[in-house]
């Protein structure tokens, strides 16, 4: 595997000093505490890096979608950073980085049943538009990159095989981190995003004995070689209008679990041909599985037929079982310290939201921490809306997660699902683009940024103005699914009520066809494009022809792919 380059001037000769105080120290070294440090840096703020032990095991997020890179855009504008845009669109990554990871031109859902073929009727694919550029992101190359990316602002990171192995608060004064090779520095605030085992954590009442969220998995994960593509199993004439699987995610999805395959080989720039593999079980209904990972794994896929072959002739590197992968901190922040992402709550990895939740948070955090610091208020209630709102952005990726479970007990109501979940990303994709445009005009008309547009944090997963509507359709969805799982209505009439709200409501462009259970291949077409315009300027409600005006055209109407 070939290393990414760093970006050109890295600071990485800055030499950590423990006779120092900084300004933030940040525990664990990848995505997430690269992207803050180097916003804080960028700030003018003194930042140490130091990795933890878990680092290199903790499972990652290896997808993207459309609002995912959306949110990086956010970050690189408001904190002028703008090496995390480029995490966003593929073809804007440095070569290196590129050759290790994947592209990603669909999201496709396969549903299957035990012992028989996948029916291609049974399939729902969406491809991803054009002026997209999404990607499978192999982490350990990307994380690594996002820390060079902070080295180049003037972060200071620990020396290579030196980790932290320990952080407090000093008498509520200063923070400290203590390294396993007994250096100790001080810093007058601590975010912590270490994982398991998160020293301020651990400190502070540790793991909640039952997570505060609703679904349930035990997740076994590898990166492997040999899996075969999709497409080359199977009688393509069957799955007419469908691009090639493997060119995108491919979900298997089947009652009690599903299997996300993102593939790193899918380009002819290419030098990695692994595959990112994510099986995950709902344990109630799979409860008598062998206690070896590889040997769980192959129960379950050998099940399905189809799968059986696509991993025929797969190696995994090595596996990673976690036998409940929920987990939640039963505190986040207090004076002077801040549990973020992986510290604080941990949850399922599907439809990209662990590297979205990522970003998202990293927005709020940095937007508190550093007029936090500059004005040198660092107690607990500075950070508490943070807090709060990322306690709401985990239940709310939860409820997904737990939506896509119930789901999965049937191909009829995964199809309705998968379009409300496609809604929402569209929308709240383009509303956000809207915000942020919105505030960078403001700022040059003005002269003094205002990004309180995008701090609506009290909304919970939807933290800035969307089109009326899509909270009360995702809040619908996902009492529908709820009933689903108690038992209190069929999977199919779940499916038909969802079908029939998104027929029904005036803020769905028809033209999508979301409310048509045979519409089951989403792609991009010229007459899409001419027929969204014509809808937006005749009939669409107006706070949603608000987020068609010229900059955001565009984007919003080559998303009309069916």
């Amino acid at each position: 595997m070939t290393q990414a380059n760093p970006p050109a001037g890295t600071g990485a000769s800055h030499r950590p000093d423990p006779d120092r105080t900084y300004d933030v120290a940040l525990l664990g070294a990848h995505l997430a505490t690269g992207m803050l440090a180097a916003i804080l840096a960028r700030a003018g703020l003194r930042v140490l890096v130091a990795g933890v032990p878990q680092d290199a095991t903790e499972l990652s997020g290896e997808t993207t979608v459309p609002y995912t890179a959306e949110v990086f855009m956010l970050l690189a504008d408001r904190f002028e950073v703008p090496e995390i845009a480029a995490f966003g669109r593929f073809s804007d990554l440095p070569a290196d980085l590129r050759r290790g990871s994947g592209i990603k031109r669909s999201l496709g859902f396969l549903y299957h049943r035990e012992g028989t073929a996948q029916d291609p009727r049974e399939s729902v694919q969406f491809n991803v538009p054009g002026e997209h550029t999404e990607w499978h992101p192999y982490r350990p190359d990307v994380d690594r990159y996002a820390i060079r990316v902070a080295e180049k602002y003037g972060v200071v990171t620990v020396p290579a095989g030196v980790v932290a192995e320990d952080a407090w608060v000093e008498d509520g004064a200063e923070g400290r981190v203590r390294c396993d090779d007994g250096t100790v520095y001080r810093a007058r605030f601590l975010v912590d995003c270490a994982g398991p085992r998160s020293p301020l954590v651990r400190r502070h009442g540790g793991d909640d004995t039952e997570p505060r969220l609703q679904h349930r998995s035990r997740v076994l994960a590898a990166r492997m070689r040999g899996v075969a593509p999709f497409e080359d199993l199977v009688d393509g004439s069957r799955y007419p209008r469908a691009s090639a699987w493997s060119q995108g995610t491919v979900h298997h999805l089947f009652d009690g679990g599903w299997l996300q395959l993102a593939s790193f080989g899918n380009h002819g720039h290419s030098t990695n041909d692994g595959t990112s593999v994510t099986l995950s079980l709902d344990p109630d209904a799979f409860p008598d599985l062998p206690a070896d990972p590889g040997q769980a794994f192959r129960a379950v896929v050998d099940r399905f037929p189809d799968l059986k072959r696509q991993f025929d002739t797969a190696v995994p590197d090595a596996w990673r079982d976690v036998p409940l992968i929920q987990r939640t901190a039963a505190r986040t922040h207090g004076d002077r310290w801040f549990a973020l992402e992986r510290s604080a709550v941990r949850d399922d990895l599907l439809l990209a939201r662990d590297v979205t939740m990522t970003a998202e948070l990293v927005h709020a955090l940095a937007g508190a921490l550093i007029p936090a610091l500059r004005e040198g208020d660092l107690s607990a209630g500075r950070f508490a809306e943070v807090a709060r709102f990322q306690e709401r952005l985990a239940a709310f990726h939860d409820a997904w997660l737990a939506g896509a479970r119930a789901a999965c007990a049937d191909f009829a109501l995964l199809n309705a699902f998968c379009r409300v979940w496609l809604l929402w990303q569209i929308l709240a994709d383009l509303s956000l683009k809207r915000a942020r445009l919105d505030c960078k005009h403001a700022a040059a008309r003005s002269g003094r940024p205002d990004w309180s547009p995008v701090e609506r944090f009290d909304l919970g997963g939807v933290w800035f103005r969307a089109p009326g509507g899509l909270r009360e359709l995702i809040d619908f969805t996902m009492d529908t699914l709820g009933q689903v799982r108690s038992g209190a209505l069929a999977p199919r009439i779940a499916a038909d009520d969802l079908f029939a709200r998104l027929r029904r409501d005036a803020f769905v462009p028809p033209l999508y066809a979301f409310g048509d259970p045979a519409a089951r291949i989403y792609r991009f077409t010229f007459l899409k494009r001419l027929q969204m315009l014509w809808w937006v300027k005749t009939k669409a409600p107006a706070d949603f022809r608000r987020l068609l005006t010229q900059d955001n055209v565009t984007s919003v109407s080559t998303r009309s792919s069916r």
